[in-house]
């Protein structure tokens, strides 16, 4: 592996920040895995305006116990075979402990992981064995996931998968190399959880659309900020895309995936889904006859409209929250619009959720 030091003048980076650049100059970099230049090159755009058109090269960084401790992941990597990785949430997190070391950090709702087929190809692995134990890890880790057929993620190669992310701050994934747990991320990554940046990547911003981003990623990033800022991250922001102008398609009228972040939001606090719903009026992009509604009122409504199973995570809480209730003596009945959500739930559903528990 070659020892490269990032050219600072190349990234967006602030000199108020050591701690990052201290992160950027301790990492390996993987020239293997590739870099923006073959993003510009497939994506044929310099998109002047994003640091990750410059310079978005990827860096390996050993964990040391120190490290995973602070991400506070809740579970031990030692419990992860050697051919199963993590992204998301959780690979951001540690991400997060490198570079913010003073933060209080909460174990991630779930953990998603990943198939390393590159490394089962280096392997003497039995097919059945990797599919039985990838099965029970995800339903363990992301019980919500894996009940809806959406397990691990079977990755064949790590170069293509460390480019084909969403936002910056995902180009992130906790692999084990010789015999040591080692976090793959990109400088871009590294900068903007250090600023607190969601930046949606030149791979998403879509040449057919001027470059502009979806309704999905749209949303997904008005969420993420609203995460942070109830975090008490004030200083959070969105860049590299202006909302809702750099959208291709009209948010307000995707009733599905607005009931999909909503949904995210919910399965973690009220709190959030309030600020969530706050920041869609803000930028302009509140479902059509939702300007008026609290949050559990504009979910109730959009999952009327569309077929949008509510998760189990938002039902349970209700419920929970209803036990609470009673336990405390007061009244267990919600404002109308909880309990005929609540009524409403498929049988199936409830069945299933509960079957997965035991």
């Amino acid at each position: 592996m070659e020892k490269v030091s990032p050219n600072l003048s190349d990234i967006e980076a602030k000199m108020h920040q050591p701690r990052a650049l201290q992160v950027l100059d301790s990492g390996e970099r993987r020239v293997e895995f590739g870099g923006i230049s073959c993003q510009l090159k497939y994506y044929d755009c310099e998109q002047p305006g994003n640091p990750e058109a410059r310079c978005n090269e990827i860096y390996e960084y050993k964990l040391s116990a120190d490290a995973i401790e602070r991400a506070n992941l809740g579970f031990d990597l030692d419990e992860l075979p050697s051919f199963i990785g993590v992204k998301g949430g959780a690979a951001r997190q540690v991400l997060e402990a490198l570079v913010h070391s003073d933060r209080q950090l909460l174990p991630p709702r779930d953990v998603d992981l990943v198939i390393l087929e590159e490394v089962i190809a280096s392997g003497d692995y039995d097919p059945d064995e990797i599919r039985a134990v990838a099965s029970d890890l995800s339903m363990r880790f992301s019980p919500r996931d894996a009940m809806n057929g959406y397990g691990a993620e079977s990755v064949q190669s790590t170069a293509e998968f460390m480019r084909q992310h969403d936002f910056t701050i995902n180009q992130v994934l906790i692999h084990k190399n010789n015999g040591a747990w080692r976090l793959l991320a990109s400088t871009q990554a590294v900068l903007d959880t250090a600023e607190h940046i969601i930046r949606p990547t030149v791979f998403e911003h879509d040449i057919d659309y001027d470059y502009r981003i979806g309704n999905k990623l749209a949303l997904k990033a008005v969420r993420l900020l609203s995460d942070m800022q109830v975090q008490g991250i004030d200083y959070a922001t969105i860049k590299s895309v202006q909302l809702p102008d750099d959208i291709y398609g009209d948010p307000r009228d995707d009733y599905f995936m607005q009931a999909l972040q909503l949904d995210k939001a919910l399965e973690v606090s009220d709190e959030l889904a309030e600020r969530y719903v706050e920041n869609l009026k803000f930028y302009g992009m509140i479902p059509y006859g939702c300007e008026d509604m609290s949050a559990i009122e504009m979910y109730y409504y959009l999952v009327n409209e569309t077929d949008f199973v509510p998760s189990d995570g938002v039902l349970e809480s209700l419920r929970i929250e209803r036990e609470n209730r009673l336990k405390l003596g007061g009244a267990a009945k919600f404002d109308d619009v909880v309990e005929r959500l609540l009524r409403q739930v498929p049988e199936w559903f409830s069945r299933d959720y509960y079957d997965a528990k035991k």
